[in-house]
């Protein structure tokens, strides 16, 4: 059922032809391939516009007029690039006469590019175009028709008005392009109903799905979570291009009509009638399947199955592409992936919540009837707005449940947010839960509980815990094909809450939305209340302890004062619950002392432990995960204890922790977290050694002097030291630590790394920022070759780079901001792929080694020592991200020619000394922000590139006045945005660095 694309033979030029591509692209190969004819094409593919270009298509040797005329006709458009060579050629010149008929028979639309060409160059008697044709009617082996057909199919394409484009234009102008052929090619796919919020954008997206236009079927699928809006845009499509069908339907709440009697059938004749805009269509049980494939066979129809959950359903109304005509266009809304993959749909649409602004918009538009706040009331709507977390259905109800209600009304709403789900978003959502299987739904509340943000292997091994002491004897712990059974399970219970969007899963851990969460905590609850042996609320708590019944059998606490309100706890009732597993308190006030705790427990989690020790007695052979974080912890537990199954150990934030255990009594540990432990002086040798540590955290450890002589961690993926003011030496690696990937060592008193950092080939970021005392790098950092961010940012007595750093060619982002760098290897111009680079405050001398060639200095400029900017820019094409601020430019620093970085985003000269800027900035083509803060010497602005939205110019106090008035540039051709607040307007000065911080992050990473 997958979307297919199936090539038939051309029809004669009597008749239409069926359309299987939006663009043909015709070029010589040799003079665009790997420039606008790569850009043109990666542009349109990125818009779901359908290409074909003959080096992906066509297999060389093949006949042009079996396959290449044939994809000409099957095209609705064709761009024709008009290169120096192209009429060189007789492939170009055969499709330039195959386009021209098409145009003349078809209508087809033909768009033409001039690159790095002039029209004379086409069309005169003097152009290089001619010198082409001449030669060929001089060439005895020719055919003199041929060539005259060549002559005058290029006089229609060259008489079409052009896009002229350069290189130093060629971005923008392909930008250009290919909104024109968007906008010819699709139809306005744009909701005119005001009272839908944030809808122009997902049309946009399904949009480029849809491919309105083209003759190839397509089955479309929108999934999402319950209530994230999957079947309003279905309608809102389906309102948009219906009319561009011969029949459409949309066949509503399948899932729930086929419940009904006759459920099946009365959807059989409601697709029947609609498509074929016929009366009441009968149909007789069984008949429906081949009904609808004889008469809907060979007409183009717009069809949408809303709300469906199962493979039969869809099997019944719409079973394949063989049941519809060509450019038949089939919609399925589910909140299942898992279906859409195992009905072979490859086209979807992942439905995202809104963001905080769109949720904003509606929230309001429910509650007041318009699209903002009322006076005085943006902040009463902001709980809501987050509570919600962009789930639409959610939203709405919130805001209709407070429409017309007064201020204190709107108040009390808000103290009630977290008790219960407002009961229309629990139906919905719940729908989803009641769809689950038995592990399924066990899996789900456990997430929902306790195991939120827990990576996905812990959460599979709390789940084989329980599963095994379930069973109660019938599974034998010694079998490990039981226990495996189990993990499969779990894998694929997640797997299953996965697609059908009920989880998500961010960098290997389990995360859920706000509300599913709270879906599932209610039904915990609800399923506690005929349990005991679950305490889920403080009520629930206070209950129990109260009648002292059955608090043996009890298993699970999970108390929040944050959520549930203030909760007080005597530490004596612990010393009865035997059979506790999970124990989760967070900020609950305690009485006595803590004497006894479960040998049972498989998740430990208490945030604010208030003893120094954990009980004497305590035997954690069970224990998964330890997180008392902010706790009073000294120390840890009897170190003769072997802990297999502890995979989690986090005591972030406990001021009291001195020392580390030996830890070689938790073999299989993978998480250690001791952020935050101030007065950690000590960690055991152990450490060191742990084999299947993945992560490891001691950041801002103060007191940490040093950790072990070395390290062998072959499993270690994360390593964070930042913060540890006094750590002087980083260890020797011994053995292979071949998985680490991030390596942080920002605001570490570490003064060199030892050589074997270049074992460390996997490692992708560097952090080192602020270590105050480092002097040198060693030359084995050239061995790190996947590093692809390397800060260096505020080592002050950092005065070198090693020549191996042009080694590291996947280099993207490099920090030498407030080094006293004197020198920089010539290696540097090797990092091609380098995307922000950062110079903040280099020294003047830096000129001499950085950019020698550039200019020569100036004897009588004071200024002449100043920083003067690189010919080894020119191997810079990549960068996006630019930061030459504090670094003394003078006038005539900036060179004249800035070509070279046609890829740069964001320019940052702030703090400088130039009173001018040259024309050359006109020449970044993609630029976007300029900031020149500070510049007080600054006093005038040149030609703005039309890329160019802001430019910020605060305190710049010798700019002429008009600049900061005006909200164009001087010389601008597009509207440019002057941001000059003084340094005193700090809510406005805080929102532009927060958006400049964003942009920036957005375009460092390809955004």
């Amino acid at each position: 059922m997958a979307s297919s694309t199936t090539t038939k033979e051309s029809s004669p030029f009597s008749s239409s032809p069926r359309y299987i591509f939006d663009v043909f692209l015709s070029f010589r190969g040799v003079d665009t391939r790997n420039n606008i004819t790569n850009l043109l094409y990666e542009a349109l593919r990125r818009q779901g516009i359908i290409v074909f270009r003959d080096d992906d298509e066509l297999e060389r040797g093949k006949a042009i007029a079996n396959t290449l005329t044939n994809s000409i006709r099957q095209s609705r458009c064709t761009i024709v690039i008009l290169s120096k060579r192209y009429a060189d050629s007789k492939w170009c010149l055969r499709e330039l006469v195959e386009i021209v008929k098409c145009k003349n028979s078809f209508n087809q639309i033909v768009l033409v590019v001039f690159y790095k060409i002039k029209p004379s160059d086409v069309n005169s008697p003097t152009g290089i175009f001619e010198k082409f044709f001449v030669d060929f009617e001089n060439d005895v082996k020719e055919n003199f028709e041929e060539v005259q057909d060549w002559r005058n199919a290029m006089e229609v394409v060259g008489g079409l008005t052009p896009w002229v484009v350069n290189e130093q234009t060629e971005t923008e102008e392909v930008q250009k392009i290919v909104k024109h052929a968007f906008d010819l090619l699709r139809p306005d796919l744009l909701s005119h109903d005001e009272n839908l919020v944030g809808m122009n954008l997902r049309l946009k997206k399904m949009n480029m799905l849809m491919g309105i236009g083209l003759d190839d079927k397509r089955f479309i699928g929108i999934w999402g979570m319950g209530g994230v809006g999957k079947t309003t845009i279905a309608k809102a499509v389906f309102k948009s291009v219906a009319r561009e069908f011969h029949g459409s339907c949309i066949l509503e709440n399948v899932k729930k009509t086929l419940k009904n009697v006759r459920g099946l059938v009365s959807l059989q004749e409601k697709l029947l009638s609609d498509t074929l805009m016929r009366g009441k269509v009968q149909i007789k049980d069984g008949e429906g399947v081949e009904m609808i494939k004889k008469n809907l066979g060979n007409r183009k129809v717009f069809v949408v199955l809303d709300d469906v959950d199962h493979f039969s359903q869809v099997k019944d109304l719409a079973g394949g592409e063989e049941w519809f005509g060509c450019g038949s266009r089939i919609i399925i809304t589910t909140r299942d992936e898992g279906l859409l993959l195992s009905l072979g749909i490859d086209i979807r649409y992942n439905v995202e919540s809104f963001g905080d602004e769109e949720a904003l918009q509606l929230f309001c538009h429910e509650a007041f009837g318009v699209k903002f706040p009322k006076k005085g009331y943006l902040d009463l709507c902001m709980p809501f707005v987050e509570y919600a977390e962009g789930l639409p259905l959610a939203i709405k109800a919130l805001g209709h449940s407070l429409h017309n209600r007064l201020f204190k009304s709107w108040e009390g709403a808000i103290r009630k947010l977290n008790n219960s789900l407002n009961r229309q978003v629990y139906e919905n959502l719940k729908i989803s839960y009641d769809a689950l299987g038995k592990e399924e739904r066990r899996i789900f509340l456990y997430i929902a509980c306790f195991l939120k943000g827990q990576s996905k292997d812990l959460v599979i091994d709390t789940f084989v815990s329980f599963e095994i002491d379930a069973a109660d004897g019938l599974l034998t712990r010694k079998k490990a094909a039981d226990v495996l059974c189990i993990k499969e399970t779990a894998a694929d219970a997640l797997k299953k809450l996965q697609e059908k969007s009920l989880i998500t899963v961010v960098n290997d851990k389990i995360q859920m939305h706000n509300l599913h969460q709270k879906l599932g905590q209610e039904i915990f609850r609800e399923e506690s209340s005929r349990k005991s042996s679950r305490l889920w609320h403080r009520e629930d708590m206070n209950h129990a302890l109260r009648h002292k019944q059955g608090v043996e059998a009890i298993e699970t606490i999970a108390l929040d004062s944050n959520e549930h309100g203030e909760s007080h706890l005597n530490t004596k009732f612990f010393s009865a619950m035997t059979g506790l597993k999970v124990l989760r308190v967070h900020n609950v006030f305690l009485s006595g002392d803590l004497e006894y705790l479960s040998s049972k427990l498989r998740l430990l989690s208490w945030h604010g432990y208030p003893f120094r020790n954990l009980p004497s007695d305590f035997q954690p052979n069970e224990l998964l995960e330890l997180n008392l974080q902010n706790s009073c912890i000294e120390n840890f537990w009897r170190e003769t204890e072997k802990l297999d199954k502890l995979k989690v150990i986090n005591l972030s934030n406990s001021k009291f922790l001195l020392k580390t255990p030996d830890l070689s009594t938790v073999p299989n540990l993978e998480r250690l977290v001791l952020n935050g432990c101030i007065r950690l002086q000590e960690l055991h040798l152990s450490v060191g050694i742990l084999k299947h540590l993945i992560f490891l955290d001691l950041k801002d450890c103060k007191s940490l002097k040093s950790i072990c002589s070395n390290i062998s961690l072959e499993s270690l993926k994360i390593l964070i030291l930042s913060g540890c003011s006094r750590l002087e030496n980083f260890p020797e690696i011994v053995g292979n630590m071949k998985l680490l990937t991030e390596l942080h060592l920002d605001g570490t008193a570490i003064r060199k790394l030892h050589a074997s950092i270049g074992k460390l080939t996997s490692l992708v970021l560097l952090d080192l920022r602020n270590c105050k005392n480092l002097l040198t790098l060693p030359n084995a950092i050239g061995c790190l070759t996947s590093i692809k961010h390397l800060a260096l940012g505020g080592c002050s007595k950092l005065d070198q780079i090693p020549d191996s750093l042009g080694n590291i060619s996947c280099l993207e982002k490099l920090d030498v901001s407030g080094t006293s760098i004197s020198h920089i290897p010539l290696s540097l111009r090797l990092l091609t792929n380098l995307k922000a680079l950062n110079c903040k405050g280099l020294s003047r001398k830096l000129c001499h080694s950085l950019f020698p060639l550039w200019s020569t200095p100036r004897s009588n400029d004071s200024h002449s020592f100043g920083l003067r900017l690189i010919t080894c820019f020119s191997n810079f094409h990549s960068v996006k991200v630019l930061n030459f601020s504090d670094c003394k430019l003078a006038d005539g620093d900036i060179p004249d020619d800035l070509s070279c970085l046609s890829s740069l985003h964001f320019l940052d000269l702030s703090r400088n000394l130039f009173t001018n800027l040259p024309n050359s900035l006109g020449q970044l083509i993609n630029l976007r922000c300029l900031v020149l803060d500070n510049c007080s010497r600054l006093r005038s602005l040149p030609k703005f590139p039309v890329s160019l939205l802001y430019v910020l110019a605060r305190d710049c106090v010798s700019l002429k006045e008009d600049y900061n008035k005006e909200d164009r540039g001087p010389m601008s051709e597009t509207e440019v945005r002057v941001l000059s607040y003084p340094s005193s307007a700090e809510d406005q000065n805080s929102k532009i660095s927060q958006m400049i911080s964003s942009m920036c992050t957005a375009w460092e990473n390809g955004g």
